[in-house]
């Protein structure tokens, strides 16, 4: 059996977890140079070296997953019931749209990525504010707002297409 993992589920997952990761050393830089001067990974020498950057990899890739699934689970209910974003359920319309118009591919992955974006910026936004870095929560904020509105955006078009016109 062949299984097939398609590339822009490894990328979305992998770039948004190293993103996040990336955010947290730019708050938490004390804490990442810590880490990287502790005596556990002084003494690791070089062979593990390759151990630690290939646990890095899945480290990222799972958080990209779980800002993933959160956007999926958590923020698109809360986008539906407040109504912030135009949606419809209509599945098997969705599919039979996607038929007719091809673009709904492309509009349904851009806005799942967006969707994705909200998330991870709004988690760097939170712990920004929580730990008083207020120039980086400022531009996670202003990031967190351009993928609303890129979410809205795309999520408008789909029910626009859905609805035929």
């Amino acid at each position: 059996m062949e299984i097939k993992i398609p590339i822009y589920n490894i990328l979305n997952m992998f770039l948004t977890g190293l993103v996040f990761i990336g955010g947290c050393v730019i708050i938490f830089p004390e804490t990442a140079i810590a880490v990287m001067n502790s005596e556990f990974i002084e003494s690791m020498g070089t062979g593990p070296e390759i151990v630690v950057t290939v646990c890095t990899f899945a480290i990222a890739y799972e958080v990209g997953l779980i800002i993933n699934r959160a956007g999926s689970v958590i923020l698109e209910e809360f986008l539906k019931c407040t109504k912030l974003v135009p949606f419809n359920d209509d599945y098997v319309l969705f599919n039979q749209k996607k038929k007719e118009y091809p673009i709904m591919n492309t509009l349904s992955r851009e806005y799942a990525l967006s969707r994705t974006g909200i998330v991870l910026f709004l988690f760097l936004l939170i712990l920004s504010v929580s730990n008083g870095k207020w120039p980086f929560a400022v531009v996670f904020a202003l990031i967190t707002g351009i993928y609303f509105l890129s979410c809205r955006k795309h999520a408008g078009k789909i029910v626009e297409l859905m609805q035929g016109r």
